[in-house]
C-alpha cells in the first residue's frame, strides 16, 4: 500500500512538474517580451510605476492572511480519506472568508489614496499619467482575484492536480501576451494596457472555475465547519499571516524603499535584475509546489525516519541545482542586461554579487521549507518570521540611506540568512524530526556552500578571462550569442566536473542518482 501511495505521489508530482514547467516557461518568456516592449515603447519610468503598484498591492494582499495555504493543508486528510462532506464545508468557509478579504482590500486600498504621492520620489509621474486612476485599476485587478471564484483553486492543489491550473494559466498567458503587445505597440494610451489586466484576470478565474467544477462536480459550497475546526484553521492562519508579512518585506518593501528614497528610474533598473532572479525562482517554485501536496501526504502516512531520509536526498539534489543557478546568475547577469537594455540600465557588480547571495541563501532553505509547510508549522514559527521582517525593514531604511540599492539587498541577505540557516531549521528538527541531526543538516549546507563558492570562483575567472562582457559591443548579434552561450556552457561544465569530483564517492550521490533514474522511468 505504501509503495502504491509513493508511486501515486511521484506520478502526480511528475504530471504537475511537466505542465508546471511549460507554464513557468510561458510565464517567464512572454512577460519578458512584454516588459521589453514596455521599456522601449514608453520608458523605464513606466516600468518602475508598474513595479511600485504591484508592490503596494502585494502588501494589501497580506489581508488574505494565508487562508488558501491553511485550507489546502487542512484538506490533505479529508482528501486522503475521500471525505467530500468535510471538503465542501471547508469550501463554504473559504468562500466566505475570501469575500470578506476582498472587501477589506477595497476599503484599505481606498484609504491609501491620499498617501500614494509620498511613495514616489519627487512625486514624478511619467507621461502625465494620473496616479490615482492607475492605482485604482491595479486595486480592482487584485480584488477580482478574491471575489470571482478564487477560492476554488484549493481543490486541484489539495488533490495534487495543479496541472489543471497550469493548463489554464498557459492558455490565458498566451492570450494576455497578444493583447498586451498589441495595446503597447498600437496605442500611445497607457491606460488601455492597464485596463487589460483586470479583464484578463476575469477570464482566467472564469475558465478555472468551469474546469474545476467539471472535474469535481461533487465538491460544492455546503455544510459548516465545527468550532474546533475553525479554531485550528484560525491558529494556522495567524502563523501564515506572519510568514506572508515576512515574504512581502523581502521583496515589496525593497521596491517601496527604492521608489521612496531613490526614485522610479532606479526602481525600474533594480526590478529588471530582480525580474531575472524571480524568473529563475519561478522554476524552483513550480518544482516545490508540485511536490508540496505529496510531501504533506507523506508526512501524514509515513514515519519521521523515512521523511528525514527523503528530505536529506531532496535537499542534496535541489541545493546542487540552486548552486549551479547562482553561478549562472553571477556570470550572466551583466552581459545579459547589457544586451537586453544597454549600458544605461546596468547596476554595479557589488549589487549583482549581493543578489546572487540572496538567491542562494533563499533557495538553499527551500526543501526544509517544504517540510516545514507540510507539517504546518506556521504558528510555531511566528516569532521567527516577525524577527526577520523587523530586521529586514530596519536594515532597509538604514542601509538604503548609506549604500543605496546595495544596502537594500544586503539587508535582505542578512535577515534571510538568520531565518533560513539558524532559526527555522532548529524549529523543524525540534517540532518534527526530533532525531538530533540538526548539526548534520548545518554541516551538509556548509559543504554545499563551499562547493558552490569554489565553482563560482573558477567560473568567474574563466568567463572574465575568455568571454568578457565588453565583447558584446562589437558585432552585436553573434558576439552576444557567443558570450552568453559560452558563459552558460562554462558554468555548466565546470559545475558538473567540480560537483562530481567532490561528491561522486559519497553515499548521498549514489542514492540521489538512483532516485533520479527511478523517477525518469516512471
Amino acid at each position: 500500500m505504501k509503495d502504491s501511495n509513493t508511486s501515486e505521489r511521484t506520478t502526480n508530482a511528475k504530471r504537475n512538474i511537466c505542465f508546471g514547467f511549460i507554464q513557468v516557461v510561458v510565464s517567464i518568456v512572454l512577460p519578458f517580451v512584454v516588459r521589453t516592449v514596455l521599456i522601449y515603447r514608453f520608458g523605464v519610468d513606466y516600468l518602475g510605476l508598474n513595479s511600485l503598484f504591484t508592490s503596494i498591492l502585494s502588501v494589501l494582499s497580506l489581508m488574505e492572511l494565508g487562508f488558501g495555504t491553511a485550507v489546502v493543508f487542512s484538506l490533505y486528510k479529508p482528501v486522503a480519506e475521500n471525505d467530500s462532506g468535510l471538503i465542501c464545508a471547508f469550501l463554504t468557509y473559504f468562500r466566505k472568508m475570501y469575500r470578506i478579504i476582498g472587501l477589506a482590500i477595497v476599503v484599505v486600498g481606498l484609504l491609501l489614496l491620499p498617501f500614494l504621492k509620498y511613495l514616489i520620489h519627487d512625486a514624478f509621474m511619467p507621461g502625465g499619467l494620473n496616479l490615482y486612476i492607475c492605482y485604482l485599476i491595479f486595486l480592482g485587478n487584485t480584488v477580482i482575484s478574491y471575489w470571482l471564484y478564487g477560492y476554488l483553486a484549493v481543490i486541484p492543489t489539495a488533490y495534487q492536480r495543479k496541472d489543471l491550473l497550469s493548463k489554464v494559466d498557459i492558455g490565458i498567458s498566451l492570450l494576455a501576451f497578444i493583447v498586451k503587445c498589441l495595446l503597447l505597440l498600437a496605442s500611445d494610451n497607457f491606460y488601455l494596457y492597464l485596463l487589460a489586466l483586470p479583464l484578463i484576470t476575469v477570464m482566467h478565474n472564469l475558465v478555472c472555475a468551469c474546469i474545476i467544477r467539471k472535474k469535481y462536480p461533487e465538491l460544492v459550497c455546503k455544510g459548516e465547519l465545527d468550532y474546533n475546526q475553525k479554531q485550528d484553521l484560525s491558529r494556522r492562519v495567524r502563523g501564515l499571516f506572519i510568514e506572508k508579512v515576512t515574504s512581502v518585506s523581502r521583496n515589496s518593501i525593497d521596491t517601496l524603499c527604492i521608489s521612496a528614497f531613490i526614485g522610479l528610474t532606479v526602481t525600474g533598473k533594480y526590478n529588471n535584475y530582480f525580474y531575472i532572479m524571480t524568473s529563475v525562482i519561478a522554476v524552483s517554485t513550480m518544482l516545490l509546489n508540485s511536490m508540496m501536496a505529496g510531501v504533506g501526504n507523506s508526512i501524514a502516512v509515513e514515519n519521521q525516519e523515512k521523511n528525514y531520509a527523503d528530505m536529506k536526498m531532496f535537499d542534496y539534489i535541489y541545493t546542487g541545482a540552486a548552486g549551479w543557478s547562482t553561478i549562472c546568475l553571477l556570470c550572466l547577469y551583466q552581459p545579459f542586461i547589457k544586451i537586453w537594455l544597454g549600458d544605461d540600465m546596468l547596476l554595479g557588480m557589488p549589487v549583482v554579487v549581493a543578489l546572487c547571495a540572496y538567491f542562494y541563501i533563499l533557495k538553499s532553505g527551500d526543501i526544509r521549507w517544504v517540510y516545514h509547510e507540510g507539517k504546518g508549522l506556521w504558528y510555531e514559527s511566528r516569532f521567527i518570521m516577525i524577527g526577520e521582517a523587523s530586521v529586514n525593514v530596519f536594515l532597509n531604511i538604514i542601509l538604503c540611506k548609506v549604500m543605496g540599492v546595495l544596502g537594500i539587498v544586503l539587508a535582505t541577505v542578512v535577515s534571510v540568512f538568520i531565518t533560513n540557516f539558524i532559526f527555522c531549521p532548529r524549529l523543524l528538527f525540534k517540532m518534527y524530526f526530533r532525531n538530533n541531526k540538526l548539526q548534520e543538516y548545518w554541516k551538509d549546507h556548509i559543504a554545499y556552500t563551499v562547493t558552490m563558492l569554489l565553482t563560482a570562483g573558477i567560473c568567474w575567472l574563466i568567463c572574465e578571462g575568455f568571454l568578457p562582457a565588453d565583447m558584446v559591443e562589437e558585432n552585436r548579434v553573434l558576439n552576444c550569442i557567443f558570450c552568453l552561450g559560452g558563459r552558460l556552457l562554462i558554468c555548466t561544465a565546470v559545475a558538473v566536473v567540480v560537483f562530481w569530483l567532490i561528491w561522486h564517492k559519497s553515499e548521498r550521490y549514489s542514492k540521489a542518482l538512483k532516485w533520479l533514474r527511478r523517477v525518469a522511468r516512471l
